[in-house]
């Protein structure tokens, strides 16, 4: 993925649905932070800008400054290689891989935080391989909530005890909701908060709690606090099972049934950095010291692999997920997994509708609002309304139209495109007023006919490429 340094250079209108409201057009310079192109002071200037890194001291940015130029050598030396998956810059590219480990693996105590233990193996789920289909995605069924961010606690174990049970919750009633981590960190003193912790703690917990309240009651701080009461309890569960160990025929079948928690080896340098398609690292190890999602599983070119929700922000890895190669054993992720059982509303007031991502500290966001089943993202206006969290968009001085989602981050955009559509998504508008940055469908780098005219192929059969300011973008005509 490439990052950018965009700069503004023309305007655009919002159709008449939203009188008076401007967009800008920005074109972007690429910085791409992973290459050997840039050199490190210059991606250093580029990634602080990305992540809005601000240090205390000129020391402090110095110590920082030294790691990233590390981390970048490694970046570049890796990709030369040839893998089945590329690393590249992040959030963390200013950490030393021993500060990354202290900070976002739980190294906080001297005890490994997972412990290796297994009590209600299910002995039958190996047999039910062969029944389970070749691929499942339980994001795209709507089982699983936004990306969400841990920040610098060891909580992990928290987030992956939630995602499971909201996976299992989906699943017995069609609502998705997010369920309160620091409620796992403040009160289940089995485990340790922001020190660490284990899953199927967190599944005894929720029983004999009675349950565990919306993460829109009981927000996430990223740190230990008091144990509140305030909040009543949203979803409960009767228990959890847990997969056999090192059983990955077992493990596969579970995931074919709902999102399953497991516990990793995310300590090593490729996994701080992983960016894209499947690991497979002889060097993770499986010293288990990170709670993780399971959310699916399938195949990509020619590689199997398990698909796994982190919590470590979207701007971690593929917009906050990893594919993480199958029967290999791979970072220890079938030594130790589980998920509950008999989810279901807890008794007192209901639940309601999904609250979205937690409002903790820097929260990863999804890749975009998700669209109505059966349609897509950048459709036409002419045809239809835009989906939820779109705007039409008319671009003055240029024929057409197309429904634009809001950016995340200012760098994410949807992926998933009307059907035929090959030209790229991009974050390249702004809201002149509110400064929100919103996506297009970028068809051409230039405006020169030929080049427009081969873009009109990558917009589909409806659209067409538009020349604008320098580019191409796909519009809708009347």
């Amino acid at each position: 993925m490439k990052f950018a340094l965009l700069c503004l250079f023309a305007l655009v209108a919002v159709s008449a649905a939203e009188p008076g409201r401007k967009l800008k057009l920005m074109a972007s310079v690429t910085i791409d932070l992973d290459s050997e192109e840039h050199s490190p002071k210059t991606k250093w200037a580029a990634f602080k800008q990305l992540f809005n890194k601000v240090y205390k001291t000129l020391e402090d940015e110095a110590k920082a400054m030294e790691a990233f130029v590390v981390n970048d050598a490694f970046i570049v030396a890796h990709n030369k290689e040839g893998h089945s998956y590329t690393v590249g810059h992040n959030e963390f590219s200013d950490m030393t891989n021993a500060e990354f480990k202290e900070k976002m693996t739980g190294y906080k105590t001297k005890d490994s935080y997972l412990r290796n233990r297994q009590t209600n193996v299910d002995e039958t789920l190996h047999a039910k391989f062969d029944s389970a289909p070749s691929s499942i995605d339980w994001t795209a069924k709507g089982a699983v909530t936004p990306i969400k961010n841990q920040g610098q606690c060891g909580s992990c174990w928290a987030f992956s005890t939630t995602g499971s049970t909201e996976g299992a919750y989906f699943i017995a009633s069609g609502k998705l909701l997010s369920l309160s981590e620091q409620d796992l960190v403040d009160c289940d003193h089995v485990d340790h908060g922001c020190s660490g912790g284990l899953m199927d703690n967190g599944f005894d917990f929720i029983v004999k709690n009675g349950g565990i309240p919306l993460e829109s009651c009981y927000p996430y701080t990223a740190a230990d606090g008091t144990c509140q009461t305030k909040c009543a309890n949203a979803v409960t569960i009767s228990g959890h099972t847990d997969v056999k160990k090192k059983d990955e025929k077992a493990l596969v079948a579970a995931i074919a049934g709902q999102p399953v928690s497991v516990a990793i080896e995310a300590d090593k340098p490729a996994f701080q950095f992983y960016k894209s398609g499947v690991f497979d690292n002889a060097q993770c190890g499986t010293t288990l010291d990170h709670g993780v999602l399971a959310v699916g599983y399938g195949t990509d070119a020619g590689k199997d692999y398990y698909k796994v929700k982190n919590s470590w922000g979207a701007t971690w890895g593929d917009q906050g997920y990893i594919m993480i190669v199958r029967n290999k054993n791979m970072c220890g992720i079938s030594q130790m997994p589980s998920f509950p059982t008999g989810a279901k509303a807890a008794s007192g007031p209901s639940p309601g509708p999904s609250p979205g991502p937690s409002p903790g500290p820097s929260p990863g966001p999804s890749p975009g609002p998700s669209p109505t089943p059966g349609q897509t993202h950048y459709g036409d206006p002419y045809d239809g309304a835009c989906e939820t969290g779109e705007v039409n968009v008319t671009v003055t001085g240029v024929a057409g139209a197309f429904c634009s989602p809001e950016c995340t981050l200012g760098i994410f955009c949807p992926k998933d495109v009307p059907a035929g559509v090959t030209a790229k998504p991009q974050c390249a508008l702004q809201d002149q007023k509110t400064q929100s940055k919103y996506c297009a469908l970028i068809c051409s780098p230039s405006t020169d006919e030929s080049s427009l005219r081969a873009g009109d192929a990558q917009c589909g059969a409806k659209a067409s490429c538009k020349a604008i300011s320098g580019v191409g973008l796909c519009t809708y005509d009347s």
